[in-house]
């Protein structure tokens, strides 16, 4: 690793345990033996490296979405990408398990993912705008992508006509509340697994045409 790559990850820790707000740029600089002088030559503000953090998760996020038919909309605007419509219309619903719990086993497993996670749940309570961006991650995007999926599924006759917003609803809250218990209590990892494969099940013979 190379001096740039060496701050991200110490920062991205220190971050991850003590919040946005709750970290100095001392706090980065003193573990790797460094003064904030030099610290300062590669990153002009602790924000900065903030903003790295968070672009370097969504490249992984791009990633595991992209093998997973997901291609998330870059504003609420945006219209549905057919290829995942496509995609989904003739899923099963072990395929849907199968690609719910390879999302979930990222976000939960993935060193990286997990401590961006925690960063950003620490972070929301220190300042409006970081509580912002947690809800617009962590809910927002899901919601608004499932509610135009299920929207294109109910015109294409995939899935039984109803309100997609409160589809989507339905859909994710059961995901992300387990995904909490699991972040909270890691023992009861299988536990999680079982329960969201559960409802995805459920949710598709629920909502199966």
């Amino acid at each position: 690793m190379n001096t740039k790559e060496l701050i991200l990850e110490e920062a991205l820790k220190q971050f991850s345990e003590k919040g946005f707000a709750g970290t100095s740029m001392s706090d980065i600089a003193k573990p790797l033996g460094i003064t904030k002088a030099a610290l300062y030559k590669h990153f002009k503000s602790k924000q900065q490296i903030f903003d790295e953090i968070i672009l370097q998760s969504e490249e992984r996020f791009k990633d595991i979405f992209e093998e997973l038919s997901v291609h998330l909309p870059s504003n609420k605007k945006e219209k549905m990408n057919e290829k995942d419509v496509d995609a989904f219309s003739t899923i099963t619903a072990e395929g849907l398990c199968k690609s719910v719990l390879s999302f979930v086993r990222f976000s939960m497993n993935d060193p990286y993912s997990k401590q961006v996670r925690r960063m950003l749940t620490i972070s929301q309570f220190q300042s409006k705008e970081l509580a912002e961006m947690y809800t617009k991650r962590y809910v927002e995007t899901m919601l608004s992508y499932d509610e135009k999926l299920f929207t294109s599924l109910m015109k294409r006759g995939v899935i039984k006509k109803g309100d997609a917003k409160t589809l989507a609803r339905m859909f994710y809250a059961p995901v992300i509340m387990y995904m909490g218990i699991w972040d909270r209590e890691p023992d009861r990892a299988k536990e999680c697994e079982k329960a969201i494969k559960k409802h995805v099940e459920d949710f598709v013979a629920m909502t199966k045409e």
